[in-house]
């Protein structure tokens, strides 16, 4: 009887000793036990290689493109289509200068610019350069006193339900400067005490012949 239980331990502690060695060491370090019996544990798969997926970028934004630098050249004065308002190119601007502060001697008009023509018409834009100028419409041709008339609207460039002012010449005009023309030189002149901005004239003439428009601006403002 002895010698039975005596196996009987020795069998119990091989137990043991195989279950120590087969579930709970592997348990105690964070392993699959090893069961003699069942079914095993599928074996871990490792990749061999895991793509590196780079993080979504937009694309980058086209350089902004920037308008060519003006050139200095101001638009030349001539007639255009008003339905188009095609203006033609320009011609070189005359240098300018700030005007003196104190100013001992009168002020002499300098002819800026001109506007020669015979019908009725809308000039191109043009800008004037200093504060104040003036329009001289002394030299204008009939040869029909009786119902001639001739009408210019100074339009303002950038805002064109502006009249910046409207000069209009009828037959009592023109028959009290008849041989006078000292006189138109004196009264068919108008000043304007604005500028550096930009102006159009439209122009409308009835029996007129020719007419001659001079932009005037003082001499202090002339870079010379």
């Amino acid at each position: 009887m002895g010698a039975k239980a005596d196996i009987i331990y020795v069998i119990l502690g091989v137990v043991v000793v195989i279950l120590l060695a087969l579930v709970i060491k592997p348990i105690a370090m964070g392993e699959m036990p090893r069961l003699p019996w069942g079914e095993e544990a599928g074996p871990t798969v490792t990749p061999a290689w895991v793509p590196t997926i780079p993080p979504a970028t937009a694309p980058p934004a086209p350089a902004p493109t920037t308008a060519p630098p003006w050139n200095g050249t101001p638009q030349k004065i001539g007639f255009v289509d008003p339905s188009t308002y095609q203006i033609p190119s320009g011609e070189s601007r005359v240098n300018m200068t700030a005007l003196p502060v104190n100013r001992s001697a009168p002020t002499r008009w300098v002819t800026y610019a001109t506007i020669d023509g015979y019908w009725s018409g809308t000039t191109g834009i043009v800008r004037i350069p200093c504060p104040i100028w003036r329009l001289d419409y002394s030299d204008i041709a009939t040869s029909n006193y009786e119902i001639s008339l001739f009408n210019c609207q100074v339009m303002d460039a950038a805002d064109p339900n502006r009249f910046v002012r409207i000069i209009t010449l009828d037959f009592r005009d023109f028959l009290a400067a008849k041989d006078k023309p000292d006189l138109r030189k004196e009264q068919w002149v108008s000043t304007f005490y604005e500028g550096y901005h930009d102006y159009y004239f439209v122009i409308n003439a009835r029996c007129i012949d020719s007419y001659h428009l001079k932009i005037q601006v003082p001499e202090e403002y002339l870079g010379v």
